[in-house]
């Protein structure tokens, strides 16, 4: 986890986070107690009574709220955020970790795999996305460092993504995960 620090620099201020600051009924899962101590996405202060906000991976506006923020992030997914009824159809070892729009990237606590799930589809279809957190974040932070280094060129004038962008964020993340396919369907989930 100590490399992706300097990665995940690039797209936020970044804090050490104690396992204290964690306000969950369940435990923090180790995977994700590393994460936060380690790289720990802090983020900017918008409003002094908000406090930080998390970070933001560009590009793919993946966004990570600091650990603090961590378990209201389950609203919606865990309760229903209005009522604080649980959710039934919610696996109790499921743990939102960050989202995409309200698409939730999910930590499976039993498995250590991380999955991911649109919302609004009426039912929770979540599909794994990699084998384990520390291999998620080290696709997402190459593929994000890409899209940041592009810089204002990335899109085209229609809002498209550029292809020479596609193609070298493609490629990052076959770097990363050794394999051209499973890079190919990681980008196509972060496209969506």
């Amino acid at each position: 986890m100590h490399a992706l620090h300097a990665s995940f620099a690039r797209f936020g201020p970044l804090k050490a986070q104690s396992p204290d600051l964690w306000q969950g009924d369940v435990a923090l899962p180790p995977a994700l107690a590393a994460f936060y101590a380690q790289v720990g996405p802090w983020g900017e202060t918008v409003h002094a009574s908000v406090g930080p906000v998390g970070i933001s991976v560009p590009g793919v506006n993946v966004e990570f709220p600091p650990l603090h923020r961590l378990w209201a992030l389950q609203a919606g997914y865990r309760w229903e955020g209005d009522t604080g009824a649980r959710i039934a159809d919610w696996p109790e070892q499921w743990l939102v970790f960050a989202d995409q729009n309200a698409d939730p990237f999910i930590l499976d606590t039993r498995t250590g795999q991380v999955l991911f799930a649109f919302h609004g589809a009426g039912t929770w279809d979540a599909a794994v996305l990699a084998d384990d957190l520390p291999t998620f974040l080290a696709v997402l932070a190459s593929v994000g460092n890409v899209y940041q280094a592009a810089g204002e060129a990335l899109e085209d004038d229609d809002g498209e993504l550029r292809p020479e962008h596609r193609d070298a964020a493609l490629q990052a993340a076959a770097a990363v995960l050794g394999d051209d396919e499973a890079a190919g369907t990681f980008f196509d989930t972060l496209e969506w």
